[in-house]
């Protein structure tokens, strides 16, 4: 009888325990590599077409020489300018945790590949996984399986800052 009580009790809090211990989504950016997009909206499309919480992340899967992933001003992602970038990554891929609210802007510094459509805004809400009241919507991005103990940075790449 009481190995019969465990077996349900535990089907019931692993979710809960699963909950608490994922950082939120991974979203691939384009939902494939960093690279020079078909269209010029094809990266808007992309963010407006998911939605961002706090403890998600950004996956810029690209081969490093060839692009690279910039943080910038809204004014910097307008004029396509790099050059007081926030933080820089060089080596792809590379991982940038939406850890606030707010508007993140990225662009490609190589090249003119950004005036060819090569650069990404995502608007982050307010929540957070663990404080949501429903579970998130099923989405093509893959959840991330880190502890909250984990010693990794959650940016990983080269940067610079």
């Amino acid at each position: 009888m009481a190995n019969g009580g465990i077996l349900p009790l535990t089907i019931l809090l692993l979710p809960i325990l699963l909950l608490g211990t994922s950082h939120g989504l991974q979203h691939t950016v384009g939902d494939s590599i960093w690279s020079i997009p078909p269209t010029n909206d094809f990266y808007t499309n992309w963010s407006s077409s998911n939605s961002f919480h706090i403890g998600d992340t950004l996956y810029f899967d690209f081969d490093s020489g060839l692009y690279d992933a910039i943080q910038v001003s809204r004014g910097e992602f307008d004029s396509c300018n790099g050059n007081q970038a926030f933080k820089a990554f060089m080596d792809g891929p590379a991982i940038f945790a939406l850890s606030r609210k707010g508007v993140f802007y990225f662009i490609c510094n190589v090249s003119n590949y950004c005036d060819l459509g090569q650069k990404v805004s995502v608007i982050v809400d307010h929540q957070n996984y663990s404080m949501d009241s429903g579970a998130p919507s099923p989405s093509p991005q893959t959840p991330l399986a880190t502890s909250p103990f984990s010693s990794q940075s959650p940016d990983h790449g080269t940067i610079r800052e």
